[in-house]
C-alpha cells in the first residue's frame, strides 16, 4: 500500500514542531502532548500531559514592587515640583519686568504758596523715601517736592542731606510774613526759609541768628506768634527773646515787643468775633474789619455783615484785599462746609463753592486765583490735594491725590 507523505501535526494545537521520543512516537514542543502514528490507518493517537497545579490560586509575588511603586513616586512628585517651580519663577520674573513695587513715599509737612516769579500755586510736600541698603538695612531719603497745583507737573523733587533728616521729619509749621517771606519751624527748634523764586527750603537758624550776640548760647526753641509778626526765642540758658522777621530786628522784653509792634505796625485785618456786650445772652458771631493806625495808635471796628448769622466760620485766606472763610452749611457741627470769597467793601459774597466735607489747611493767593489745600476723611479714602480755583469762583483745577500718594 502505498504511503502518502504528509506533514505530522500535533493532534491537539496543530503544530507541526515535535520532537521524536521514540520510532513513530513525538512530543508536541508547543503543549506537551505526545502522540504516536498507526501506519497502517493513518490514524494519529495523543497523550497530553496535565499542567501540574499550584498550591495557591494567587499570580507570583514579585518582592521588588513597593519598593518599585515609592521609588515612581517619588520621582513623579519631584518632576512635578520642579515643573511648578519653573513655572512660577517664569511668571514672576515677567511680573518684575513689568512691575516694580515700590514703598509708598511717608508724607511729613505739605504747603501751598505762590512762586514769586512765575505767579503759579506750588504745592510743597515734605516726605521720606524708605531705602533698602541690602543685608537688612534700611534708611529713610528725605525729599523736598514742588508741584505746580495748576497743571499737577512736579516742578522739582530734591533730596534733603546733612541735619534736615530729623528737622524735617518733625512736621513743620509754616508761617507767611509777605508772599516773598516764608518760615517755617521744625522741632521746635530749627528755623526754615522757603524761597519762593526758586522753589527751595532752607535751615536758617544758624545763617539768621549768628549776628545777634544775646543768642550766643544757642537756641533751645523756637515758636511763631499767631497773632503779631514776630517769633518767639528761648535760648539755651532759659532767657526769652522776640524776633520781627521784617524789620530783622530782636528785643529781650515782651513790653518791648509790644512797643514795637504797636509803633511799627499798621494793622488790616478781619476776624470773627462780638462788638457788644459778652454778658448778652444771644451774642452770635459777626464778622469783624480792625484797622489800626500806628502813627494814631487808633483801632476802628465794624462789623462786616451785620445781621448775617453763620455756622462754624473760620478765615482761611486774608491779605486786607481779599477774603475767604468757611461756613457749615447747617448748625450740625458735622454738617458739609462751603467755601465763600467775602467783598471786603460790601460785605456780600461774591462766591461760593458747592457744599463738601473735607478740612482745609494752607490757602495761596495765585495769578490764577486762589490755592487751598485740602484733604478728606475715612469716607472719601483719605483723598487729598489742592483746589485752584479763580478770581470768580470757577473751578480752575483739582489737582487730587489718593491716600498712598
Amino acid at each position: 500500500m502505498a504511503i502518502d507523505i504528509k506533514a505530522i501535526k500535533c493532534p491537539h494545537c496543530g503544530s507541526v514542531q515535535k520532537t521524536e521520543v521514540k520510532q513513530d512516537f513525538y512530543r508536541c514542543d508547543s503543549c506537551a502532548t505526545e502522540y504516536f502514528l498507526d501506519r497502517d490507518d493513518v490514524h494519529v493517537y495523543h497523550h497530553q500531559e496535565p499542567v501540574a497545579i499550584r498550591s495557591s490560586s494567587y499570580p507570583p509575588v514579585n518582592t521588588n514592587l513597593p519598593i518599585l511603586i515609592l521609588i515612581g513616586a517619588v520621582a513623579f512628585i519631584a518632576v512635578a515640583y520642579l515643573v511648578v517651580t519653573i513655572f512660577q519663577l517664569k511668571r514672576q520674573a515677567s511680573y518684575s519686568a513689568n512691575v516694580t513695587y515700590k514703598t509708598p513715599r511717608m508724607q511729613y509737612s505739605s504747603f501751598v504758596f505762590q512762586n514769586t516769579t512765575t505767579g503759579d500755586p506750588l504745592y510743597l510736600r515734605i516726605g521720606a523715601d524708605h531705602i533698602d541698603k541690602g543685608n537688612g538695612k534700611s534708611e529713610l531719603e528725605m525729599h523736598t517736592q514742588f508741584v505746580n497745583a495748576a497743571n499737577g507737573k512736579i516742578i522739582e523733587d530734591r533730596v534733603m542731606e546733612g541735619d534736615y533728616r530729623t528737622s524735617l521729619r518733625c512736621g513743620l509749621t509754616f508761617k507767611t510774613y509777605r508772599p516773598d517771606m516764608i518760615y517755617a519751624i521744625g522741632c521746635n527748634t530749627s528755623l526754615f526759609e522757603l524761597d519762593t523764586r526758586n522753589n527751595k527750603i532752607q535751615n536758617i537758624t544758624q545763617s539768621l541768628f549768628k549776628d545777634y550776640p544775646q543768642l550766643s548760647s544757642g537756641i533751645a526753641r523756637i515758636e511763631f506768634d499767631y497773632d503779631k509778626e514776630l517769633i518767639n526765642i528761648m535760648d539755651n540758658e532759659g532767657n526769652s527773646y522776640y524776633y520781627f522777621p521784617t524789620l530783622k530786628f530782636l528785643v529781650s522784653s515782651a513790653p518791648e515787643a509790644e512797643k514795637v509792634w504797636k509803633t511799627k505796625f499798621n494793622q488790616h485785618f478781619f476776624e470773627f468775633g462780638y462788638l457788644g456786650d459778652w454778658t448778652d445772652e444771644h451774642k452770635y458771631n459777626q464778622l469783624i474789619e480792625n484797622r489800626y493806625l500806628s502813627s494814631t495808635g487808633k483801632l476802628t471796628q465794624r462789623e462786616l455783615t451785620p445781621g448775617r448769622k453763620y455756622f462754624g466760620p473760620k478765615i482761611i485766606y486774608q491779605d486786607g484785599e481779599n477774603l475767604l472763610i468757611t461756613v457749615n452749611t447747617t448748625a450740625s457741627a458735622s454738617s458739609p462746609i462751603t467755601i465763600q470769597k467775602i467783598n471786603v467793601s460790601t460785605g456780600k459774597i461774591d462766591w461760593t463753592l458747592p457744599p463738601d466735607i473735607y478740612y482745609l489747611y494752607s490757602t495761596s493767593r495765585c495769578q490764577q486765583g486762589f490755592a487751598i489745600e485740602y484733604r478728606k476723611g475715612e469716607e472719601a479714602d483719605y483723598m487729598h490735594g489742592v483746589l485752584v480755583v479763580s478770581n470768580t469762583g470757577k473751578m480752575i483745577h483739582n489737582y487730587q491725590l489718593s491716600r498712598a500718594e
